[in-house]
């Protein structure tokens, strides 16, 4: 591997060790505001967008098959996505990448503004955000071991991770206000707008303060079949990835269905949604401050574990609830303890892979995560037509609980033994 010159310090900067010294790398520093403002705005959109469908069909059906639409590319691209972080310019390969979302919202912003949206355009053009995310999901996650190096890896992911679930508290609880007060079609515009501040921060990076792995040259089913085999030499990885598919295709699918959870179940509209969502997201930030905290990456899987048997008893509980007071503090356990769980997977891939290998164990990660995700969502809006959000959201619980235990238990075996 050619290792470029350690990115310098920001000047004037006072960051110690821990999580905040990946900022001082002033390529990671400049991609994580730019990420900030762009999420921002990606947060906005899936809220408008579940509120416009569910405003559209009253169906919890529909949601389903629109999430299914915007996650089932992945199953197909993800994997070759991988192959294609390892083997190309990750910097370029990302501006395109955002080039395309922002596309994407501009189209989507004009036919809602002009009122010419039709369900079938909304959930098309979800398939195609889908399909550009199965390639940067990847290319992105690989991409921050290209910023900051392995010292300063968890720290970094820990803090994209409070970023990332900062604005997805941020974003739909503004959004909400929007939705309420101008239409959805504002929340799409100003997600178009942001994208301008991911491209021209990724436009300053210095190439030459990057930490620049070797390129893969092998053919693509080649190096897909080596990625696998990497998995599989990875201490509990296996088992990390059965949770994340486990927790993405079964226990997410509450994220799914708050719309009809927040109308038929709290008597709410967009803005009681916009505070669920956000209560997600302060979970979520609370969760990744507290790993961002941890100075080592041992113990990850039984963290992992730990946090998704806290996660499925929670869920349960969730579908109890039928008080908005009492549904904030449930929905925000649940994002605190997905966050540390996903977070743990990821970090335990990309500080075990070798290098050359980083783009395919994001991608087998996103594969997993996003894989199952979309027959989880039509599975939930099935069953949520017919016995209601709390029946599903509850069951969905039992199920993470059980299976929970059960990979924890048979890894700790095998540990064991």
């Amino acid at each position: 591997m050619s290792t470029s010159t350690p990115a310098p310090a920001i000047p004037g900067t006072a960051l110690r060790g821990g999580a905040f010294r990946a900022l001082a790398h002033r390529n990671f520093a400049l991609f994580f505001w730019g990420q900030f403002i762009s999420i921002v705005g990606t947060w906005s959109q899936m809220l408008a967008v579940s509120w416009l469908i569910w405003r559209m069909t009253g169906s919890a059906l529909w949601l389903g098959i629109a999430n299914f639409a915007l996650h089932v590319p992945c199953i197909f691209l993800g994997l070759p996505a991988g192959h294609i972080a390892d083997r190309h310019d990750r910097l370029r390969l990302l501006t395109f990448m955002q080039a395309l979302c922002m596309l994407q919202a501009i189209l989507l912003a004009w036919l809602t503004l002009t009122g010419a949206v039709k369900l079938w355009q909304v959930i098309g053009l979800g398939f195609f955000l889908g399909s550009v995310y199965a390639f940067e999901m990847p290319i992105r996650q690989a991409f921050v071991m290209d910023l900051v190096g392995k010292r300063d890896l968890l720290g970094a992911i820990s803090l994209v991770a409070a970023m990332f679930h900062f604005t997805r508290m941020l974003g739909p609880t503004v959004a909400g206000a929007i939705v309420a007060w101008k239409g959805e079609g504002v929340c799409f515009a100003f997600n178009a707008v942001t994208f301008l501040a991911l491209i021209a921060a990724l436009m300053l990076v210095r190439r030459g303060q990057m930490h620049s792995p070797a390129r893969t040259t092998e053919p693509m089913l080649r190096s897909i079949k080596e990625g696998l085999r990497e998995a599989k030499r990875i201490t509990d990885a296996i088992p990390s990835l059965a949770l994340v598919a486990l927790l993405a295709g079964i226990g997410m699918q509450f994220t799914t269905l708050l719309p009809m959870f927040a109308d038929r179940v709290l008597h709410g509209g967009a803005v009681e949604l916009g505070w669920l969502m956000g209560a997600s997201g302060a979970g979520s930030l609370a969760g990744a401050l507290w790993l961002a905290r941890r100075k080592s990456s041992e113990g990850l899987f039984p963290l992992t574990a730990r946090m998704a048997i806290l996660f499925s008893a929670t869920l349960i509980l969730l579908g109890l609830i039928s008080s908005f007071i009492a549904a904030l503090p449930a929905i925000f356990m649940m994002g605190l303890t997905l966050t540390i769980a996903f977070s743990c997977v990821g970090t335990l891939l990309q500080n075990e892979a070798g290098d050359h290998m980083r783009g395919r164990m994001m991608s087998l990660y996103t594969v997993t995560f996003m894989g199952f995700f979309p027959f989880g969502s039509l599975a939930a809006g099935i069953l949520a037509r017919s016995y209601g959000s709390q029946a599903t959201i509850s069951g969905a619980g039992i199920i993470c609980l059980i299976a929970s235990a059960a990979i924890w238990g048979k890894a700790r075996r095998r540990t064991i033994a």
